[in-house]
């Protein structure tokens, strides 16, 4: 006859629920944190993976050719189609000394191409991959 007036302990209090609740949210932001700085360090490998590209591209062009002009380094650039990570441009715009760009620089004494991949804020991500006949 009393039965209705028992407590029903199942379940969960507020503040159980609260502390679950806080748990999650602070695993969440470390997730975040870790997703962000992968994401940098992806967009750098590609970068890097687009200096390594074009240093390829210029070397077989140097098996055949004695030295290379401007535009037919900018015509390598437009044929590989890269794409710069940090904005999405591609073809003859991932060339320059910015951000997500590569720069290719050649000493005309030694015939010595340089390339250069430069990832946030237009720092060089790499040493400089070098292409030469």
């Amino acid at each position: 006859m009393f039965m209705y007036l028992q407590k029903n302990k199942k379940g969960f209090t507020l503040i159980e629920l609260m502390v679950v609740v806080a748990i999650i949210g602070v695993l969440a932001l470390l997730g975040l944190r870790l997703y962000t700085g992968q994401q940098q360090k992806a967009k750098e490998a590609i970068v890097k993976a687009n200096a390594g590209t074009i240093q390829t591209l210029i070397q077989a062009e140097l098996a055949d050719k004695a030295s290379l002009t401007e535009d037919e380094i900018t015509a390598i650039f437009d044929a590989a189609q890269l794409r710069n990570p940090f904005n999405g441009d591609t073809g003859e715009n991932v060339q320059g000394g910015g951000e997500g760009q590569v720069q290719v620089s050649v000493d005309e004494d030694s015939g010595v191409y340089t390339i250069t991949g430069h990832g946030a804020g237009g720092v060089a991500v790499d040493p400089g991959l070098t292409a030469r006949r």
